[in-house]
């Protein structure tokens, strides 16, 4: 088996208690007031991945974990 061309990315952060996961632009369309100059109608005004997971290391302490196959962004105080 070769490697992967391209990462699957997730979220993995506490939603009321319950671990759960998600993708970055899942993530972003839920926490829209994070990215204000975007309004998210089409692909081209939706923050790319390397934006969402570049706000949530810089800005909400996320930590991220990544090997060939897999980008992982989690906030481990929260989960």
């Amino acid at each position: 088996m070769g490697k992967r061309i391209n990462k699957k990315h997730f979220i993995i952060f506490n939603n009321g208690g319950v671990i759960s996961s998600t993708t970055p632009k899942d993530w972003a369309r839920a926490h829209q007031n994070y990215f204000p100059n975007k309004d998210f109608s089409d692909s081209d005004n939706t923050p790319t991945v390397e934006e969402i997971e570049k706000y949530l290391t810089q800005h909400q302490n996320f930590k991220k974990l990544s090997n060939d196959d897999i980008v992982i962004c989690y906030d481990y105080k929260a989960i």
